[in-house]
């Protein structure tokens, strides 16, 4: 819902947690990623749509659509973007198909330097491979 004000790699954040996504934004934005926040899964496809964000990263306890369903509808919108899922340790809300898309997951949510080296690889990744509409990732 919100837009960053930087040039760099656009970034998706998908989360919820109204609190958590002010944080990692203010982070992202300072590492020089142009942010943009949706608080739902709906929110998140729109702007999907909208922006074609170079990297996703998606709440696992998304209210409303869940996580899956917004990793599958970017798919199926044709989205190339990697996805990064933010979840509590042992939980698991993705999908098998939406795993194939997701090339990191953060089991601390709040760690910022964790979800900043995965961000980092991720779009090294991205950069060197390619990202193809059928790609897979490996699980970073």
């Amino acid at each position: 819902m919100t837009g960053g004000t930087h040039q760099g790699p656009q970034v998706l954040l998908v989360d919820s947690n109204i609190e958590r996504s002010r944080h990692l934004r203010e982070h992202l934005a300072s590492w020089g990623f142009a942010v943009t926040v949706a608080h739902d899964g709906y929110s998140g496809l729109r702007h999907i749509m909208s922006i074609w964000p170079e990297l996703i990263v998606v709440d696992s306890e998304l209210k409303g659509w869940s996580s899956s369903v917004v990793i599958d509808g970017a798919v199926r919108l044709g989205s190339r973007a990697p996805v990064i899922m933010l979840t509590e340790q042992g939980q698991n809300a993705a999908s098998r198909s939406s795993r194939r898309r997701v090339i990191g997951i953060i089991e601390n949510p709040n760690s910022v330097s964790e979800l900043r080296a995965v961000m980092m690889n991720a779009l090294t990744k991205v950069s060197t491979e390619g990202s193809g509409m059928g790609d897979s990732f490996d699980m970073a």
